[in-house]
């Protein structure tokens, strides 16, 4: 005779890391939770963002942002690809308990200015806040509690981890509450409103010493202008809406504001990008515009001018030809430029 458990839902289970519940079940938010969840229930699958944000119904940008937060706390890690697991380290049973929140008059005597040009900006977040801190810090600062009353009112109801975020932008980079609510609007503008997202550009704000509104306005504005450049290199190229890289982005800032290229000339180096290439590639792109603007190229008629003079250099059976040389130096160059 044989015989089986049936114990209904849970015939079908997958494990969960201790570290996940016990380290970060206060301060992940929703997303972040939904994604690690899907991962670890599909885990061994391979995935695509665009199929991962399709399967939970939340955006793209969310997803890298979640996938961005658990590899940033060493719970999950990347290389050629492949996500895999990072080995954990034991957690004493004593240290499971949440540590006591700062004593109100500790933080006041935290300095809030901006750091000094010789302080290095921490490459991650100094402290993973917990709960009871959070609401210490809150209490204690009027600073802190206008600046996330005016943070909902911009992005929603905030997540722990968001609520992590804005003040560890305050507290660990010395951005001042206005500038991150400049941020934080910015972010909302943009459409991309997670964590991850918000923690990194304020990390790189605090590094480029973004700490006055006169500051943020000016960076706002190169932001700006970058979306509008690719915004045009995507248009001359045909390309499907995606968002680019940084390296992309920065491109595609030379090209049009730098090189002063109009769409016409972005549509000619990229079809000559193709053609050789068989792809978009920034990096080929690139290569082509910078050959043109060194030699003042800047109209069609111009363009065919010089491939003119080209093809009367190749009849005479010279040594090289630039396009060939382009092409196959093609294969040396990084991916995103």
């Amino acid at each position: 005779m044989e015989y089986s458990l049936d114990v209904g839902a849970w015939n079908a289970v997958f494990a969960v890391p201790c570290a996940l519940v016990d380290r970060h079940i206060k301060l992940a938010g929703k997303e972040q939770l939904q994604v690690i969840l899907w991962l670890l229930r599909h885990a061994g699958e391979s995935f695509s963002a665009e199929g991962l944000s399709e399967a939970l119904g939340i955006s793209r940008d969310s997803v890298l942002d979640a996938l961005d937060y658990w590899m940033d706390r060493g719970l999950v890690a990347e290389k050629s690809g492949a996500l895999f697991p990072v080995p954990q380290a034991a957690v004493p049973a004593k240290q499971k308990t949440e540590p006591a929140a700062e004593k109100p008059e500790e933080i006041a005597a935290e300095a809030q200015e901006p750091p000094a040009e010789t302080t290095k900006i921490p490459k991650k977040r100094l402290a993973k806040p917990n709960t009871a801190y959070l609401a210490a810090r809150m209490q204690q600062s009027d600073v802190i509690r206008s600046l996330l009353q005016e943070a909902e009112g911009t992005l929603g109801i905030l997540s722990p981890a968001m609520t992590s975020v804005i003040i560890a932008s305050t507290d660990d980079y010395g951005l001042p509450a206005e500038v991150v609510v400049m941020l934080l609007h910015y972010a909302k503008e943009v459409g991309k409103t997670g964590a991850a997202y918000i923690d990194s550009v304020a990390r790189d704000w605090a590094e480029s010493g973004i700490f006055t509104l006169e500051a943020a306005e000016e960076k706002l504005q190169e932001l700006s202008k970058k979306r509008l450049a690719w915004g045009k290199v995507s248009s001359a190229a045909g390309l499907v809406k995606r968002s680019p890289s940084k390296k992309e982005e920065e491109a595609a800032y030379r090209w049009v504001y730098e090189w002063g290229f109009l769409p016409e000339l972005l549509t000619a180096a990229y079809e000559r990008c193709v053609d050789n290439t068989g792809k978009f590639s920034a990096a080929y792109m690139n290569r082509i515009l910078e050959r043109w603007h060194k030699k003042d190229i800047h109209t069609l008629e111009q363009v065919a001018a010089e491939e003119q003079s080209k093809q009367e250099e190749k009849s005479k059976n010279t040594s090289y030809d630039i396009d060939e040389v382009e092409r196959l130096s093609f294969f040396d160059l990084p991916e995103d430029l």
